[in-house]
């Protein structure tokens, strides 16, 4: 990467605009060692991104302030470029600075460099325990596409509630099921839910006449899940109870024929 050194007495010579400094500047850098350069009107405009009106204006005041010596190409004979030479001083304090300011941005560029390896080193010897918990809620495991693949477990199970909603509503919009997959997967690695217990309150819910029409996104899942299997779980020992009673009160004879109950 190159770089451009701005003498200090340019920088803080508060009689020039802005834009007289970025030409006096780009001069500058043009000229380099050989206290010359013949950049036409038109490239010193496109490079410095102002207007060549503006350009001209910028070079006849530095002109006249005696900070730029231009020669017209009649006097030089060199085709139709004026040639330009910066008069500017540089001060020894200029190049101590300028010395400076590139033995600090060389140190400065190591020590990033050094810094950033070390730290991507640590977060995979780690494991990526120096990640944060947003860094990853939003970082799901997947493959080199950054994608859930569609025999995936997470991706299945969305395919599976939205499958029991369009059992219900065939019309039911399409949902993005990698976003979908992606809440599952969140549910499996940070809430740590089994594939088996996700699914098994998947099914309960879309058969539940309050709750199927409340869980319409695996995101809804996730958020009511521990709400949804502990009812699931007092409905299954209402179910248990009733099995062994009987919905009337009634309990089986052992030694009755099948179907048979007693009172």
């Amino acid at each position: 990467m190159n770089y451009i050194q701005t003498p200090v007495s340019l920088l803080l010579d508060k009689s020039l605009s802005p834009t007289d400094r970025i030409v006096l500047q780009y001069l500058l850098w043009r000229q380099g060692n050989n206290q010359n350069c013949w950049p036409a009107i038109r490239t010193i405009a496109a490079e410095v991104g102002i207007g060549i009106n503006t350009v001209r204006r910028s070079t006849d005041k530095l002109a006249r302030t005696s900070r730029l010596t231009i020669h017209k190409p009649d006097s030089l004979g060199r085709g139709h470029k004026n040639n330009y030479i910066v008069q500017i001083n540089v001060s020894k304090m200029d190049t101590i600075t300028a010395r400076n300011v590139s033995k600090t941005d060389t140190i400065t560029a190591r020590n990033v460099s050094k810094t950033d390896t070390i730290s991507r080193n640590k977060c995979i010897q780690n494991g990526r325990t120096n990640v944060s918990k947003m860094d990853t809620e939003l970082t799901p495991v997947t493959n080199t596409n950054n994608t859930l693949r569609p025999n995936s477990n997470e991706f299945r199970l969305a395919e599976l509630l939205l499958n029991l909603i369009l059992e219900r509503k065939s019309d039911f919009r399409k949902p993005n099921l990698q976003m979908w997959a992606v809440h599952v997967e969140r549910m499996i690695r940070l809430d740590k839910r089994t594939p088996e217990r996700i699914e098994a309150v998947m099914r309960w819910c879309q058969q539940d006449s309050f709750w199927q029409n409340n869980i319409l996104s695996t995101a809804n899942l996730r958020e009511k899940f521990d709400q949804l299997e502990l009812k699931m779980a007092k409905g299954n020992q209402n179910g248990d109870r009733n099995s062994k009673v009987g919905t009337s009160g009634a309990r089986p004879n052992p030694t009755a024929r099948p179907g048979e109950f007693v009172r």
